[in-house]
């Protein structure tokens, strides 16, 4: 009887301490979880579902390149290194003052 009672005990005590877990994401893109809704300020805040299906905040708007063009711009780094390892790649030269042309 005493286990009887000490297990429905237990179950009601696991039910009452589950509390409600929000999800949000920062100006920089951090991903922060609390209990409380209001740490998010005015971000969207996303309430995560115990045995729910996951949901899926906006995307926080970027300011600088994105990881696509950052890639793009190692792996060109890392060819000309590979092909030639004291190789630079060039600027563009500038077109000469018409002054200089003439003489």
């Amino acid at each position: 009887m005493t286990r009887l009672l000490l297990t429905i005990t237990l179950l009601c005590a696991s039910a009452a301490g589950q509390a409600q877990v929000y999800k949000w994401a920062d100006a920089q893109g951090r991903i922060h979880y609390t209990d409380n809704k209001d740490d998010a300020g005015d971000l969207p805040v996303a309430e995560l579902k115990m045995n729910g299906q996951p949901t899926v905040l906006p995307a926080p708007q970027a300011h600088g390149p994105t990881w696509q063009q950052r890639d793009a711009e190692f792996k060109q780094r890392l060819q000309y290194k590979l092909l030639a390892p004291g190789f630079r790649p060039r600027k563009p030269a500038a077109p000469a003052p018409a002054a200089e042309r003439l003489t």
